[in-house]
């Protein structure tokens, strides 16, 4: 993956997108789907000595050992507090815990499920661009403006027909903004403390703006895409 010409800042929010490089359908395919979100997870830390696809060759105590350590938040080099999977691109709202955290985090995910689906496909080279797009959040209004759009996406490019769909869309952190179901991917804390933690507060904040944001041709941030 290119170097970025601007470092991310440590402690710092971004909105990080990217799409893949012949709009090739790939999410919509539940296997790489799932495979991307589980690279997602499992590289959020440092302790990743073992490549994802390397871990169905584990016994299952070494497994658990690995994971336990794995899954410890005081090795995180970034946090996810939001995402949307859409069939041809990604959007994530990513905390920076460590210095260099995010770049090496979508390095990482991103070729393992590059390599995944080469692998499967017998094909070579890259299926996302080069460079993936970023916006640092600098205000907690920009935070709660981005965590909406992120979570409306599959509303607004109407990949699903109305909002009883998208609380129920399955490649998105919403479910778990809005409801009792718990993802393990995210920590929505920076983002639901702006609301009190009330669910339908935020649920309202997103939902009264749908129909707007679904007429836009062009979100102001991320206009250059």
């Amino acid at each position: 993956m290119p170097v970025r010409p601007e470092p991310f800042i440590k402690n710092s929010i971004y909105h990080v997108f990217n799409k893949t490089i012949d709009h090739r359908n790939i999410f919509n395919d539940k296997s790489y789907s799932d495979y991307f979100l589980g690279g997602l997870s499992y590289y959020r830390s440092n302790e990743t000595q073992l490549s994802f696809s390397g871990l169905k060759k584990l016994e299952k105590n070494i497994l658990y050992s690995l994971l336990k350590k794995n899954h410890d938040k005081k090795n995180f080099r970034v946090e996810v507090l939001a995402y949307t999977l859409m069939p041809t691109h990604f959007h994530l709202l990513i905390k920076q815990i460590k210095d260099n955290g995010i770049s090496r985090y979508l390095s990482d995910s991103v070729n393992s499920l590059t390599r995944f689906f080469n692998l499967k496909n017998e094909r070579k080279g890259p299926i996302f661009l080069p460079y993936f797009k970023s916006v640092r959040v600098t205000t907690e209004e920009l935070l709660k403006h981005i965590s909406r759009y992120i979570h409306l996406n599959p509303f607004s490019c109407n990949l699903v027909k109305n909002l009883i769909e998208l609380r129920k869309y399955e490649l998105s952190s919403y479910k778990s903004y809005i409801g009792k179901i718990r993802d393990p991917l995210t920590n929505n804390n920076d983002v639901m403390s702006l609301f009190n933690f009330n669910k339908a507060r935020y649920k309202k904040f997103v939902e009264d703006q749908a129909d707007y944001q679904k007429s836009l041709e062009v979100i102001k941030y991320a206009e250059k895409w």
